[in-house]
């Protein structure tokens, strides 16, 4: 799928893995916590799913698992990979989407962010971040309720 992102940047999603020629070093984790969606207030941009960079000498799997943490106190049980997208930024670069599942939620000092928000629905109108608005996310969460790995 082809889309432009909210900043104006041509994307292109995939469900594959290693769609794309630019390795990905970027994450972004869709997880739930007692049947509720997990998501992060930026202190700037507002409701969106954690994520963030990849660390040097840090795996994929490694970085989601730290960024959820450092963002939200969340702790992954389980972990997915469940698709990527390519943005045609300058310089371009790839991100990492996995799904996963919360077993906990620790109090922890935040930098970046006001901590978890648990959600019954992503539906409703909220304070969402742009990340959270554009097509590609569209197709990602609507990918997501059509897995079945979880109601909304």
């Amino acid at each position: 799928m082809e889309y432009t992102d909210l900043n104006g940047c041509e994307c292109r999603l995939s469900f594959e893995r290693d769609a794309f020629q630019v390795e990905s070093r970027h994450v972004l984790v869709i997880a739930k916590f007692n049947g509720k969606w997990l998501l992060t207030e930026h202190r700037e941009r507002g409701l969106e799913f954690p994520g963030g960079k990849a660390e040097a000498g840090e795996s994929l799997a490694e970085a989601a698992k730290r960024e959820v943490y450092e963002e939200t106190g969340g702790v992954i049980e389980s972990l997915d990979w469940f698709a990527e997208y390519l943005v045609h930024s300058e310089p371009p670069f790839s991100k990492t989407v996995f799904t996963g599942t919360i077993s906990a939620i620790d109090e922890i000092d935040l930098l970046e962010t006001k901590g978890a928000v648990l959600v019954e629905s992503l539906d409703e109108d909220r304070a969402f971040s742009f990340l959270m608005k554009d097509e590609g996310m569209k197709e990602i969460m609507e990918r997501v309720k059509q897995d079945g790995k979880w109601e909304d």
